[in-house]
């Protein structure tokens, strides 16, 4: 019994360095997501394509015009919940500034009923710096939707960076 206890423990203080020298490989969503065939579904994922087409407008004002005037941001660059639209435009007003290109790479879609809906997955931004580099961040999403006097609006929208960043992230389009 002493003899196997301290083979265990030799193997256990021998093994350890290589446990800590192996570091686990993040996971990147490299593709971009395909349309959805169902039409219903499309109608849901256009709500991101115009979501990021405002956002490649410049304009704050543009984007928070597609949030519901109670709608929650919990956004992937600032700490701070915003639920106002002063909070939300004000978030964007900065945002905006790395001139933001959005991609999605994993998606769910799930009708919640006639009028309201939730996209959820992964997507990846390019951000462009002051000084012309661009760098890449990929983020959980969710944007739940309402529909409101016939119109789509985002009623919450939480959005994450990935907990295991990459050294460098390339997703590829």
């Amino acid at each position: 019994m002493k003899m196997k206890t301290c083979a265990l423990a030799a193997f256990f203080l021998l093994a350890a360095p290589f446990v800590h020298a192996v570091e686990p490989v993040p996971f990147v969503y490299r593709t971009v997501a395909e349309q959805p065939q169902n039409v219903n579904d499309r109608e849901i994922a256009g709500l991101f394509d115009r979501w990021n087409a405002a956002l490649q407008t410049g304009s704050a004002t543009a984007v928070t015009g597609l949030y519901a005037p109670d709608a929650i941001l919990q956004p992937t660059v600032s700490n701070k919940v915003r639920s106002t639209p002063a909070q939300i435009q004000d978030y964007f007003d900065h945002f905006l500034a790395a001139k933001p290109v959005g991609v999605i790479n994993y998606r769910e879609i799930r009708h919640l009923g006639p009028d309201a809906a939730m996209d959820s997955g992964v997507y990846t931004f390019t951000l462009t710096q002051a000084d012309g580099t661009q760098r890449e961040v990929q983020a959980r999403y969710t944007f739940l939707y309402e529909r409101l006097d016939g119109q789509w609006k985002i009623i919450n929208h939480h959005s994450s960076a990935m907990p295991e960043v990459p050294k460098t992230l390339h997703a590829s389009h």
